[in-house]
């Protein structure tokens, strides 16, 4: 591999990165007041966790980019596991939620085509993916420290494989490349 491609990668990654921070971070503003405010306070509670509004943020991140959160409850005759995504199905939060990611996804493909130096979009093909390099592992990570536990109760949390395949690898592998087309057409403007 040559050094142009492992600092394309390497850039990509890092893009991919602060793709996944800023989508959380602007989530986060969007969502914490309903998160702490409405129902979704009480799937918290029911869980024991008084402190899971940054998780439930991350479910509604996650949820953003059309992965579900699978809710499984553990008591007799009422338990049962259900897949939930709370922006469609919650009315106080915004779809403008589900924008976010394409759009910080499709500015992290611009910024790595611009850095790497890509004019055609052959290469804008090759490089937007990259964003995937960063984008993933903090995805698989967030679908495992977003999940609130309530012991033998239940459990809260993102559906893993979705979360890994289409945000960490579907979302940012074509907004990323959409990204990088843009900016090579757009690149002597």
């Amino acid at each position: 591999m040559s050094d142009s491609a492992r600092r394309s990668y390497a850039v990509g990654a890092l893009a991919g990165a602060a793709a996944f921070v800023l989508t959380y971070v602007l989530v986060y503003a969007l969502s914490i007041s309903t998160v702490q405010d409405a129902l979704l306070t009480n799937i918290a509670e029911s869980f024991g966790d008084d402190r899971a509004a940054w998780k439930i943020v991350g479910w509604v991140f996650f949820n953003a980019q059309f992965v579900t959160t699978t809710i499984t409850v553990n008591i007799p005759f009422l338990g049962g596991t259900s897949a939930v995504n709370f922006i469609a199905e919650n009315e106080s939060l915004s779809p403008i939620l589900y924008l976010l990611p394409p759009a910080v996804l499709t500015a992290a493909g611009i910024a790595t085509a611009r850095i790497d130096g890509t004019t055609d979009s052959s290469r804008a093909v090759r490089v937007g993916p990259a964003v995937v390099l960063g984008y993933l592992p903090l995805a698989a990570l967030g679908a495992v420290l977003f999940t609130v536990s309530a012991g033998d109760s239940g459990q809260g949390a993102p559906t893993l494989l979705t979360a890994i395949v289409l945000a960490g690898i579907v979302y940012p592998a074509i907004f990323g490349t959409v990204g990088a087309v843009i900016a090579t057409a757009f690149g002597d403007s």
